[in-house]
């Protein structure tokens, strides 16, 4: 047969892509003599090719919809990429010996087990370096070995899609790179041979390389058919498939329509675009980085110029292809801006292209979100009108989504997002991380009010004894690991809780609470078990996830036996996820310690991507980039239009430097930005574009894209703030949602409780707070507010406080009078008894405890010189001082004395030992720190059992222990204001007494507020 013309047309962006397609298809006017009748058959002589299935089934839809109830038999319409050994097989020009060819390709290797077999053969290798030859390089982690597979997988993709031989890293020299490069070109070379020996043993064959093969069987079929046939919508960026359009454009019944062919740029940049001239780069990025790159690569393959590319449809009269072509185009001709730009066509095309664009340049990411919703849910007041958001941020397609809710707006999201990001994976991991974590109270917590918990019972049903647990175990310290330390914890807090201070938020847990916190623990740990209960040592990984899907089915089963993780799209992919990992016979024979299994299944299953069901009839769809292509809306949002999400950031190869990828002959990591850019091109031919940005994204500065910058540019201040006019207007409509009327700041709070619902008794530390602040008063003791402890609380200055105190006063009870022949030793004795609940936290051990020893050497020392002028010391003791209140009522003072000591004098002094900072003299004179005070005050009118009302204090000291340098120091409190205005401490006690029946009496009216 000879060789035909090639047939190759172009719609422009503006123009609906797959309805031009199929009008001009019908018309006769793609491929000669077809239709050749209005026979119902012979739409189904036609072999229809597009880049995606979402753009087959749209174009299946045109078809009814132009067919109009008509009968007919549709096209075989096809998605390149997806050919299966059914559709040549079973295609009706199919040869059987192209059919046979077909069906003999061996199996694709499934990509888990793909991915485990790479990993395996990178730690083999890595273990066979030395640290010092593979520091850069060697995965230290199973983890990172996963990584580093994926990556792995990704170049071996790449060498086959780009039809690159292995044997070419012969012809790199190693002596000429970096020693990090030279390691890992040694190892690319064992990959070479023993990877596709490996794939021979198991009887597959790479998924990349059996597509293409594939692709090439169909381009043989259809050289051997007459029945017309046309691929439309592709670029041809992958060689395999701009081999089957060039086989396409060339059959005498074929033709291939491109996507957005730019024909208003220049020949001279046209031809830039090759990426072979002068000014481009040694590895061709400037050109691979641009809109046009691939089909410029595919007319060359075809043999055609663009001048023989037919034009199906005008643009439209708002298009924007001349604004687009000049704001893309290689960057080292954008000289010629100022002479293609500057004429009245130009301005006149710019003037109509900017008209309907808009863009929306928000502070941050949720404003971004909320003025798009705004946006779109502007196009449902108008019937009929279709508005769609494209966006490879996935996060801010579901903060749009989100955002969208609150008006009922049903949206088709046809975006995945990665398993391990979906509620059922999460669960998934959690569970994995509290088992093998110990159950770490913040793990925990989150696994246990995760929505698809239900542990035998229905949803929420355990609400009540989680609660439980939270406040009595997971707020404040950690309890022991695992399920039998949160039991152990649970009975020792219920025997305990009789010790427990009132103002303590635990005390007010009902008895009858806890029975049910036993029971939920109780399910807990036999749900955990088959992964709590490992036996130490390396495990096949196959088994690890065996046992932990034990752990899902456990957790997530409800009274009806059904389990609530393993329901709907994500759980069956996370079903299949533990089947393909169980079942694998890479992951039988990798063994790794429990501990890196939460990890190593967080990396498995975060390349898995779950997709949505289609939702049918719905006018606002939000899409990602890909399957965005050939769709077409009235109102289109491009979304997240910064530098490193669009264009993308370039991904850096760690396996190959750019000069070794472009001596094989593969794309630099630019290609991903051509891409991005074509991408973007053809989603501004929609009739009205918005384009938005964020100018913080995570409390970070963005910067704007590329794209976004070049059109500004060219579009003129003037234009442009006409553009920025129009955002802003979706920005103000999102600011005003949930802006008040009336913004009426919070007036400082005054309660007048009752004074019967007035506190009666509080001790000398609250004292402080009733001068300082009353309202704290009023929510503790009143309200009875007491603050939780946060959740996994660490050792705090207090508990180090505490334990020291609680030493001391050991000591000083046990030895009131006379001390021991070697007080440092007895008080290290006793301070490992107070530290012993602290002793398994690291910072206790390696911080506190060496502290406390030097605190003890010193304090030793220091009671030995202190007790020379003291004949007993009361340690610990409780006191109280009455104030008479009017109608026989009273208020009681209580104290806690850290220290009392009987001086030989027959006076007393009151000590008070601070492991932080002690108040200053002027605090205490003033009464603003008055512990101490009113402690003496309490001594003088005989409140402390012992001492005789009417006694004498003759020192107040504060004993600063903080175990630095120096380990202690007494301070003793001065109250002289001068040297001619002095106060003793019975003084300062009596007017401390004064101050405070003032002040009781004060809050004792009940028109006082706190």
């Amino acid at each position: 047969m000879p060789a035909a013309k090639p047939s190759v047309f172009t719609i422009p962006a503006s123009a609906p892509f797959l309805r031009v397609l199929i009008d001009t298809l019908r018309a006769g006017k793609l491929v000669p003599g077809f239709p050749a009748s209005d026979d119902p058959l012979e739409l189904a002589r036609l072999t229809l090719y597009l880049p995606t299935r979402r753009a087959c089934r749209l174009a299946r839809d045109i078809f009814l919809d132009e067919l109009k109830g008509d009968a007919a038999i549709l096209p075989r319409i096809v998605a390149l990429g997806d050919l299966d050994e059914d559709e040549i097989a079973f295609a009706e020009a199919a040869t059987g010996e192209l059919a046979d060819e077909a069906l003999k390709l061996p199996s694709a290797i499934a990509p888990l087990e793909r991915r485990l077999l790479l990993a395996q053969l990178i730690v083999n290798w890595a273990e066979r370096i030395t640290p010092d030859e593979g520091a850069p390089l060697i995965a230290n982690t199973p983890s990172a070995a996963l990584g580093l597979a994926s990556d792995l997988a990704r170049l071996i993709d790449d060498m086959i899609t780009r039809q690159v031989p292995w044997e070419r890293l012969d012809k790199l020299v190693p002596d000429a790179l970096d020693r990090y490069w030279q390691i890992a070109l040694d190892f690319l070379k064992i990959a070479r041979e023993f990877w596709p020996e490996r794939l021979k043993e198991l009887g597959v064959t790479e998924t990349a390389e059996r597509r293409d093969k594939l692709i090439e069987a169909e381009a043989r079929r259809l050289a051997s058919s007459t029945a017309p046939v046309i691929a439309a919508g592709s670029t041809g960026s992958m060689p395999a498939t701009a081999k089957l359009l060039a086989a396409v454009a060339t059959l005498p019944h074929g033709a291939v329509v491109l996507p957005g062919l730019d024909t208003d740029l220049d020949d001279a940049s046209w031809a830039l675009i090759a990426g072979d001239d002068d000014d481009t780069t040694h590895d061709g990025a400037p050109a691979a980085g641009h809109a046009q790159f691939a089909m410029h690569a595919l007319l060359d393959r075809i043999g055609i110029s663009r001048a023989d590319v037919v034009e199906l449809a005008p643009p439209a009269a708002r298009g924007r292809e001349r604004l687009v072509s000049e704001a893309l185009r290689p960057a080292t001709t954008t000289e010629h801006w100022p002479a293609r730009t500057g004429t009245k066509d130009f301005a006149a095309a710019t003037d109509s292209a900017v008209t309907s664009l808009t863009l929306i340049e928000a502070a941050n990411a949720e404003d971004e979100a909320l003025a798009i919703a705004v946006a779109m849910r502007e196009t449902l007041e108008t019937p009929g009108k279709t508005a769609a958001l494209v966006t490879p941020d996935r996060a801010l397609a579901r903060r749009v989504a989100a955002a969208l809710e609150r008006w009922q707006v049903k949206v088709d999201d046809s975006g995945g997002d990665s398993l391990a990001d979906t509620p059922a994976g999460v669960f998934a991991r959690l569970a994995a991380q509290a088992a093998l974590g110990g159950l770490e109270p913040v793990t925990l917590l989150a696994l246990l009010k995760q929505p698809l918990l239900r542990l035998g019972a229905k949803e929420n049903a355990h609400n009540a004894a989680i609660a439980t647990l939270e406040r009595a175990l997971l707020r404040g310290p950690r309890p022991r690991p695992g399920s039998d330390g949160l039991g152990h914890a649970l009975s020792t807090f219920r025997a305990n809780r009789a010790e427990m201070h009132r103002s303590d938020p635990r005390w007010m847990i009902d008895d009858d609470k806890f029975d049910v916190a036993a029971e939920l623990i109780a399910r807990l740990g036999a749900a955990l078990a088959p992964l709590e209960r490992l036996k130490p040592g390396a495990h096949p990984l196959a088994e690890l996830a065996k046992c932990h899907s034990a752990v899902i089915s456990a957790l997530g089963r409800d009274g009806k036996g059904d389990v609530a993780a393993f329901a709907g799209h994500d759980g069956t992919a996370l079903r299949r996820a533990f089947e393909e990992l169980s079942e694998s016979p890479a992951a039988t024979a990798i063994a790794i310690s429990p501990g890196d299994y939460a990890e190593i299944f967080h990396a498995v299953i975060a390349e898995r991507v779950v997709r949505r069901p289609e939702t049918p009839d719905v006018r606002v769809r939000i899409f990602g980039p890909l399957e965005a292509r050939l769709q077409t809306f009235q109102r289109v949002v491009l979304g997240g239009l910064n530098e490193g999400t669009w264009p993308p950031e370039t991904r850096s190869d760690p396996w190959l430097s750019r000069p070794m990828r472009a001596e094989l002959g593969l794309d630099p990591p630019e290609r991903r930005i051509g891409l991005a850019a074509h991408d973007f091109a053809q989603a501004l031919g929609a009739e009205e574009v918005i384009l938005s940005r964020a100018a913080k994204v995570a409390g970070s500065p963005t910067v704007a894209s590329r794209f976004v910058q070049r059109i500004a540019a060219l579009a003129g201040a003037a234009r442009w703030q006409q553009v920025l006019a129009r955002g802003n207007v979706y920005l103000d409509y999102a600011r005003a949602l949930d802006q008040p009327a009336q913004v009426k700041f919070a007036e400082r709070p005054a309660p007048t409780p009752k004074v019967e619902a007035r506190p009666a008794r509080l001790s000398v530390t609250a004292i402080e707070d009733w001068l300082r602040d009353p309202y704290t008063i009023y929510a503790r003791y009143i309200l009875k507010l007491a603050p939780l402890d946060p959740v996994d609380m660490p050792l705090s200055a207090a508990d180090r406080g505490s334990a020291i105190h609680d030493a001391l006063g050991d000591f000083t009870a046990q030895y009131p009078g006379k001390l021991p022949d070697d007080p440092a030793g007895v008080l290290r004795a006793i301070g490992e008894t107070r530290f012993a609940p602290l002793m398994q936290r690291p910072e206790a051990r390696a911080l506190w405890w060496p502290r406390f020893r030097r605190i003890a050497a010193w304090f030793a020392e220091w009671e030995t010189e202190r007790r020379i002028d003291v004949t007993k010391i009361d340690a610990e003791v409780r006191g109280t001082l009455s104030i008479p209140l009017d109608g026989g009522r009273s208020f009681t003072l209580s104290a806690r004395a850290d220290r009392i000591e009987h001086r030989t004098d027959r006076t007393y002094a009151v000590l008070d030992y601070k492991t932080g900072n002690p108040p200053s003299n002027k605090q205490v004179r003033l009464g603003l720190s008055p512990q101490l005070t009113l402690e003496s005050a309490i001594l003088r009118e005989g409140g402390f059992d012992g001492i005789p009302a009417g006694a004498s204090v003759s020192e107040l000291v504060y004993v600063r222990l903080s175990g630095n340098t120096p380990p202690g120091e007494p301070r003793l409190v001065n109250l002289d204001r001068n040297k001619t205005d002095t106060q003793t401490p019975d003084q300062a006690a009596d007017a401390a007494r004064k101050n405070l029946e003032i002040l009781v009496r004060k809050f004792d009216d009940a028109s006082t507020a706190y």
